[in-house]
């Protein structure tokens, strides 16, 4: 039987899910991937901040990737989610789990009534001193999983707002090591030391593992996105077209793309550098051990001249890693961009939904008691309903010769009944904390309603102007508002209106050419053209006409669950 496990991945910019099946035989396929956009500040450090608006954008992301599923094995990364290996005393799990609870803030920087952790065996400590004759030591390594509950509940409570339930939440560096391949091209860690970087917009995860056993993991709070503020910033421009320029995602030969890379440098060497001294921090912790490879991932990787950047200031090989390289993608109809996209920010997703593949011993998952207990109250609200629905029938069919039997069972089902009502009871009781919530949700949907289709004119002009040549003017322009698109439309497509520009300059032809290069270059424009061109002379008077569609970028997106 094919097991299917849906990965969610919510990052500081992009929201990414991953539906992966496994067959009994262990042949992987990427079955569905999906991910969309948020804007910054919604989650910041890994902590979701703005809840309603995450839970909107993730029903738009299942009602377009089509999931099967709505249980999902969720991840959690940031400066309050902890991994740590650790040696401690040889005790059973069970007593072990129990002096956790007590001794784990010694080894994590939480007070354990407000975390939630997990544990696995890694064997004995091998530097450990012996209890016996018997040569086994008296101490045993484990890996430790810890976060604050306050992170998880937002988390729990944002995705039963949005319909989806956390079946597992694991550490999102877990699932990080668990989805890039082995040298060998197989699953887990495969021989050698290797040291996994994943570079996201706000946070970059530096990982080292030994033969698929995690020995170090660090979030730093630095990533992609302050490549992104430090073009617009020293370019003045809009954090959109900053991030196409970061990607080198524009014509080669713009003085612009120049600029953009210059600008970006110090950042950039700031990152790799930052990346080095965590990498020989923890090779000043293991003496004599040493990096075998270093292999880079995440959204940000795809920045060029980021991993050359890395690669300069450390000594072992850098590979940017493929997660698709070990799974089937002929049956998910993706173009190779689309699938060297996910490949670039999809891992962390994918090492989610490959979490049922994991060795037993190290399936951790930080999901809380609350949420496990409101599951299991659910279970049983079930099958106490059966058990009322099949005690009914048993009456029903009952002779009168049977009244014992139709007395016992009478009673049964008032016991079912009263059980039920009381789990209800208590099930009614953990949906109070989503009351407000769900009505800070109609509210945004009536201001998304009222506000819906509107154009930040002062932005779409003022950014207008950057993009402009300088040796063009204006003479006039109209601008016509078309009305909003429809729910769930593409957040950047033509449909919003159209501008109508006169414009007049020096420069003949080659002027013409930069206004059109200048103007596509515009997150807010699309099909730009120009007509009616009136050249005196080669290089001397221009006049021309230019029309093109406003896209729904130029919106003002003052509705807390507008598209970014």
């Amino acid at each position: 039987m094919e097991a299917v496990t849906v990965g969610l991945d919510i990052g500081s910019s992009v929201i990414r899910a991953a539906e992966i099946v496994v067959s009994k035989s262990g042949r992987r396929t990427l079955q569905r991937y999906a991910q969309i956009g948020i804007p910054a500040g919604w989650v910041v450090d890994g902590e979701i901040n703005n809840a309603p608006g995450v839970a909107a954008a993730l029903k738009r992301l299942w009602a377009e990737g089509g999931f099967t599923t709505t249980d999902v094995v969720v991840g959690v990364a940031g400066p309050r989610v902890f991994v740590r290996q650790a040696d401690v005393p040889r005790l059973s799990p069970d007593d072990l789990r129990s002096a956790l609870k007590f001794d784990a803030q010694e080894l994590v920087p939480l007070a354990m009534e407000d975390a939630s952790f997990d544990f696995s065996l890694l064997g004995p400590d091998p530097t450990g001193p012996s209890r016996g004759g018997d040569g086994e030591t008296s101490t045993q390594r484990i890996l430790l999983v810890a976060a604050h509950r306050d992170v998880l509940r937002t988390h729990a409570a944002t995705l039963k707002e949005a319909g989806l339930t956390p079946v597992v939440m694991d550490a999102a560096p877990l699932a990080l090591m668990r989805a890039v391949p082995a040298p060998d091209g197989g699953p887990g860690g495969g021989p050698g030391l290797d040291v996994i970087v994943s570079i996201g917009a706000e946070l970059t995860t530096v990982a080292v593992r030994d033969q698929g056993v995690p020995l170090f993991i660090r979030s730093l709070l630095v990533g992609g996105a302050k490549l992104t503020e430090r073009i617009a910033n020293s370019m003045h421009l809009e954090a959109g077209v900053a991030e196409r320029l970061k990607r080198g995602e524009v014509p080669e030969a713009t003085t612009q793309l120049t600029a953009a890379r210059k600008a970006m440098t110090p950042e950039m060497r700031d990152l790799a550098e930052e990346i080095r001294a965590t990498i020989d921090f923890f090779v000043a912790q293991t003496g004599d051990r040493q990096v075998g490879r270093l292999l880079i991932t995440g959204g940000a990787a795809q920045t060029r001249g980021l991993s050359q950047a890395v690669a300069g200031q450390v000594t072992a090989p850098v590979v940017v890693i493929d997660p698709l390289s070990v799974f089937d993608v002929s049956a998910i109809g993706f173009a190779p961009s689309e699938l060297a996209r996910i490949s670039a920010g999809g891992t962390t997703a994918i090492g989610l939904a490959l979490w049922p593949t994991e060795a037993p011993l190290i399936r951790l998952s930080l999901l809380p008691e609350e949420v496990v207990e409101a599951r299991k109250v659910r279970r049983r609200v079930t099958v106490a309903a059966a058990v009322a629905a099949g005690a009914a029938a048993v009456l029903a069919l009952a002779g009168v010769y049977e009244i014992l039997a139709v007395r016992s069972a009478q009673n049964q089902v008032r016991a079912a009944r009263a059980q039920a009502a009381t789990l209800q009871t208590q099930v009614q009781r953990l949906q109070v904390e989503t009351a407000v919530h769900t009505k800070v949700a109609q509210r945004t949907q009536l201001v998304t309603q009222a506000l819906g289709g509107d154009i930040d004119w002062t932005r779409v002009v003022g950014q207008l102007a950057g993009v402009m040549p300088a040796d063009l003017s204006l003479q006039s322009l109209t601008a016509a508002r078309t009305p909003a698109q429809a729910a769930g439309a593409h957040p950047a497509v033509a449909g919003d209106g159209s501008i109508t520009f006169s414009v007049k300059g020096t420069g003949g032809l080659p002027a013409v050419s930069a206004w059109l290069q200048g103007l596509q270059s515009d997150p807010d424009l699309s099909d730009v053209q120009v007509s009616g061109i009136n050249v005196k002379s080669n290089g001397g008077a221009v006049n021309f006409a230019s029309t093109a569609n406003l896209t729904r970028v130029a919106e003002s997106h003052r509705t807390v669950g507008g598209n970014p």
